[in-house]
């Protein structure tokens, strides 16, 4: 049996897909009305080979977040199962409903202005992930070779604390509920 946090998660994913498949069922029908009625731009191979990552991470949405449920035999109504992945957790998640949004606004782009050249906007893509792995592999590298600057913050962290500095912390870290 779910709990409420559950529940909640499961409705939230339920609402966020619906609403992934609108998007796309609406670029998607706009982007082929420009292909094949307006003829704008005149080559479709680019639409329909650019326009795979947005089906794939759509695809990939689908699959972890969608919610499962299972029929019980005793009371004859569904049971949530899986409420799926939370789809507004940080990290790889972000980074797919990046990659959704980017080639669902190349495709508007490649309408309103007929041309296929919007798609060069995908380069974001690879650019991006280089310059956070290149980051995160200067952040490694300086930490390896000892830099003072990383090693002053692990002092600072490891200093024993005064009665009062953990009253605050603990303070403000405690969950304040918002009155309605």
């Amino acid at each position: 049996m779910a709990g409420a946090a559950e529940k909640k998660q499961a409705k939230y994913n339920v609402e966020t897909l619906k609403q992934i498949h609108i998007i796309s069922a609406v670029v998607n029908l706009f982007s082929l009305v420009c292909l094949f009625v307006f003829h704008r731009p005149n080559s479709k191979k680019p639409y329909f080979i650019f326009s795979i990552p947005g089906w794939f991470c759509e695809f990939v949405i689908e699959k972890i977040g969608r919610p499962k449920y299972k029929k019980d035999d005793v009371r004859g109504f569904q049971m949530l199962v899986n409420a799926g992945e939370d789809l507004r957790q940080q990290g790889l998640t972000e980074y797919i409903f990046d990659v959704f949004y980017l080639t669902e606004a190349c495709d508007i782009f490649m309408c309103l202005f007929g041309s296929n050249m919007s798609y060069l906007i995908l380069l974001l893509i690879p650019i991006y992930a280089v310059y956070k792995l290149a980051s995160l592999w200067l952040r490694f590298r300086s930490r390896s070779a000892g830099n003072p600057t990383f090693e002053q913050e692990d002092n600072r962290q490891a200093q024993p604390k005064s009665k009062r500095q953990k009253k605050l912390e603990a303070r403000q870290n405690r969950i304040r509920y918002a009155r309605s």
